[in-house]
């Protein structure tokens, strides 16, 4: 923070003069276009980014968006996501806003999808980087995977790993049914997650293996019952590193359609001091995960940050097609790679958070790490015991405090007077729920900032610091 109070006044006056002007700019040809920084180019940064740019088009507004990270799109927690995107709870009950999140999810990939496609029309010329091909120096997908999908629709099997939990599917997939039916919904609000046997789930996932617990309670066939597996067959599997570069690209498109002045910007950068950013900008997004405790007082954005590392695995020809959920998820991202994990390491911090990524298979701490996954994937999977190892990664992710709602993200302002009257907003504690939230929240903080209105943010995730 700044120190001299003078020099920190007239920041904040000539800012307020330079905002003022903008105001008053919106919509003419003429029109000196808004300045906002999103920092961190992940789940919560890039769909914002989009969603400020749509919203300002709507508005007809001119809006120059800056997207700044310092390991470009998807370089941090969400780059090693399962890309798993459904509505449930492990007890097979759906989360908070859990059916609107997904449908917003899958909004925003279709939108990636058709940017990514059109724009491979006109920009061929393409370049693998060390890291796999995910992106090039301004935060644009490359390389080989260019050519995979972006998301896929296998369908999403979550086993029961104990009678009780198959118990719990049976109880929650009853109470499900009463409750639609009671509401009058129609198929097209249903997302068609059903209870299988085992039999059933295991020509889904051959090799699947079921606890004795499980096969006893089926059998019995009391008035409850037991459940092989909650199925979601419209779950889709998403390749987070190449949806949110094909939503970058998405973001170019949206932005030359909007006024003149409206521009989408991608900046390689790291950000020590918040308050610095207001020398250029006008409106500040912190959406940068588990490194928000380095730059806002940990009280103003109470997360919990937790470690874990992946693997990257190349099946079998046809091994698996559905994606696994559980304490150890298998997500299978096309026919040559699958995501398998997470470790869970509860001692992580900012600097870890900083170098997310590709991690050393050889270092003392990566071969502990892939030697841990190994084993979480064999009792998760038994067919993953032929797989090889393509690469091991690491990531921190920010866990929000529980709440009567369950663990929701936050959304919000912090207390910080960056740049003398203002406050940067934030979005923090997707925790594992990145992916189902992360369109939702963009779109409430969106408004929320081109409105100016808080309020935008429904209040069972606003944080407002100033109240």
């Amino acid at each position: 923070m700044c120190d001299c109070m003078t020099a920190h006044g007239a920041r904040a006056v000539a800012h307020g003069a330079r905002a003022d002007v903008r105001c008053r700019a919106h919509g003419g040809s003429n029109a000196v276009p808004r300045k906002t920084a999103v920092v961190g180019a992940g789940f919560a940064g890039v769909a914002l980014a989009f969603e400020l740019l749509e919203g300002a088009n709507a508005r007809g507004t001119a809006l120059d968006v800056t997207l700044i990270d310092a390991r470009g799109i998807a370089g941090g927690a969400s780059g090693v996501a399962a890309g798993l995107l459904h509505p449930y709870t492990p007890r097979g009950k759906i989360i908070w806003r859990g059916r609107e999140g997904v449908a917003a999810a899958k909004r925003l990939i279709s939108l990636a999808v058709k940017a990514e496609d059109a724009l491979d029309v006109v920009l061929n010329a393409r370049c693998d980087d060390a890291d796999g091909g995910w992106r090039d120096s301004v935060g644009r997908n490359t390389g080989e995977r260019r050519n995979d999908a972006v998301a896929r629709a296998p369908g999403i099997v979550r086993p029961a790993r104990s009678a009780k939990q198959g118990m719990d599917f049976r109880r929650a997939f009853n109470a499900r049914l009463v409750a639609d039916i009671e509401a009058f919904k129609d198929d097209d609000d249903d997302d068609g997650a059903t209870c299988l046997t085992t039999a059933e789930t295991l020509a889904l996932c051959p090799g699947l293996v079921f606890t004795e617990d499980v096969l006893e309670a089926e059998a019995r066939a009391d008035d409850v019952g037991c459940a092989g597996a909650l199925y979601m067959p419209r779950g889709v599997v998403v390749d987070a590193p190449r949806y949110l570069s094909a939503l970058w690209d998405a973001c170019s498109i949206v932005a030359s359609r909007g006024v003149a002045g409206t521009r989408a910007m991608f900046r390689t950068a790291t950000i020590d001091d918040v308050e610095a950013l207001y020398d250029e900008f006008d409106d500040v997004c912190l959406c940068c995960g588990a490194a928000v405790h380095a730059l806002v007082n940990a009280d103003d954005v109470p997360v919990q940050l937790q470690g874990g590392h992946v693997l990257v695995m190349k099946p079998d020809d046809g091994a698996l097609t559905t994606g696994i959920l559980g304490t150890t998820y298998v997500a299978p991202l096309g026919t040559s790679r699958a995501m398998v994990g997470p470790t869970k390491e509860y001692d992580a911090t900012v600097e870890d958070a900083r170098r997310a990524g590709v991690a050393d298979r050889a270092s003392t701490r990566g071969a502990r790490a892939e030697s841990a996954l190994r084993d979480l994937a064999l009792r998760a999977y038994a067919p993953t015991s032929s797989w090889d190892v393509v690469q091991l990664k690491y990531g921190v992710r920010a866990n929000p405090p529980r709440s009567p709602a369950g663990a929701l993200p936050l959304a919000g302002r912090t207390k910080t007077r960056a740049g003398g009257r203002r406050r940067p907003w934030f979005v923090a504690g997707l925790g594992a729920r990145g992916l189902v939230y992360h369109a939702l929240l963009a779109r409430w903080v969106a408004d929320a900032m081109l409105d100016d209105d808080i309020t935008a943010i429904p209040e069972d995730v606003r944080r407002d610091s100033a109240q």
